[in-house]
């Protein structure tokens, strides 16, 4: 492509990322609700010197309360939510910048940059999410700052930094604690490149981030066999046979009972189908046929198969806990696009388009999100 068209195409997506911007503001507007309300009286009994949700102490994620806590303003409430959901904004914006570090590092063209970026921020799932009070934003900023990391040459401030932002997306979503294999694959590249060197920081930082686990553990263990936590994550583990039933509901085969849909597998495609309650075993399958093998071709890298591996692993983590729905998948998009990138570049389509292809799905996204602004304004103003 030549350079003035090349101008031209990074001048759109750049657009589409500040619409998308302006477009997630609209949460501003929508007051709090839902999972929202219960991290709210979870923030008010934090500051009160109890991690309660009512009358008993709670099992739920800890991250996303006291970072609720943090932002409370008795005097002016709602001062504090939305500086809060500002806060979840810029989250957003450092993970994408370590998606657009670790694209750079894998050669990967800067219009090609801007295109993934682009069509992240307009995806109608990170419109609605990413600037709510959820943990969604929280975890994507932890995730690829985790990406980028395990994917940068062994050194002693970077490995500090995986254990940094693997705690932070463990005590946000417990099941992250899934990419704990990847640590280990990193340990061992560390190792490999410097056993002397690397060997006592490995052991003297992992002990170190490994207490507050432990003692979170230890925490969680005792409230679970009284049965004292309100709401639960864990009772999804409590059924007759819950492995077998979770994976059920983790490939969509049975709806679980704590939810109103089918989840899992067939939801994968609502993640790129702005339909409420979209759900789609053959479409589903295929977009995730398509990722897979635009990275497998590329696993050979250390990077890509370090982001295979997560993705992967995270992705069956949903499945053994019997759960999976666009919001989840969410933190995981830019790796998918990566895959579609790469599986476009394999099939020999021309560059320019992809890039038309891009900016068609990124335009008719933020005509969506465009209707929906005007829907929400004229309702809650």
């Amino acid at each position: 492509m030549e350079t003035k068209q090349i101008i031209i195409h990074k001048r759109f997506f750049i657009a589409i990322i500040i619409i998308s911007v302006l477009s997630a503001l609209r949460s501003l507007l929508i007051p709090v609700h839902a999972d929202e309300l219960t991290y709210s009286k979870l923030a008010d009994n934090i500051l009160l010197g109890q991690y309660y949700l009512v009358n008993n102490p709670s099992s739920i994620a800890p991250t996303i309360p006291f970072v609720f806590a943090l932002f409370k303003i008795k005097t002016f409430p709602v001062l504090g939510i939305i500086l809060n959901k500002i806060f979840n904004l810029c989250l957003v914006g450092f993970g994408f910048r370590f998606i657009a570090l670790y694209l750079k590092q894998q050669n990967v063209s800067p219009i090609f940059i801007g295109g993934i970026l682009a069509l992240t921020a307009v995806n109608p799932n990170a419109v609605a999410w990413f600037s709510t009070l959820y943990p969604e934003s929280l975890i994507f900023f932890g995730f690829w700052g985790f990406i980028y990391y395990v994917s940068r040459p062994p050194k002693q401030s970077y490995l500090i930094k995986i254990l940094a932002f693997f705690i932070l997306m463990v005590f946000t979503r417990y099941l992250y604690a899934v990419l704990g294999v990847v640590i280990l694959l990193c340990y061992y590249d560390y190792l490999k490149e410097n056993f002397k060197n690397y060997s006592l920081p490995i052991v003297t930082y992992s002990l170190i981030f490994l207490i507050p686990v432990i003692l979170w553990a230890k925490y969680l263990l005792n409230i679970e066999e009284q049965n004292l936590s309100e709401i639960s994550y864990f009772n999804r583990f409590k059924v007759g046979n819950p492995l077998l039933y979770n994976i059920k509901c983790g490939l969509g085969l049975e709806q679980h009972h704590e939810v109103d849909k089918i989840n899992g597998i067939p939801a994968f495609a609502s993640l790129f189908i702005p339909i409420t309650g979209f759900r789609n075993y053959l479409i589903s399958f295929i977009l995730i046929f398509g990722f897979v093998c635009g990275l497998v071709k590329h696993l050979k890298r250390p990077a890509v198969s370090k982001l295979f591996i997560s993705s992967m692993l995270i992705m069956l983590g949903f499945v053994f806990a019997g759960t999976g729905f666009s919001r989840y998948w969410l933190v995981l998009l830019p790796s998918f696009y990566l895959g579609y990138y790469y599986l476009f570049k394999l099939l020999n389509i021309r560059d320019k388009w992809i890039v038309y292809g891009s900016q068609l799905v990124s335009f008719i996204y933020i005509l969506n999100e465009i209707r929906l602004d005007i829907l929400i304004v004229n309702k809650y103003l």
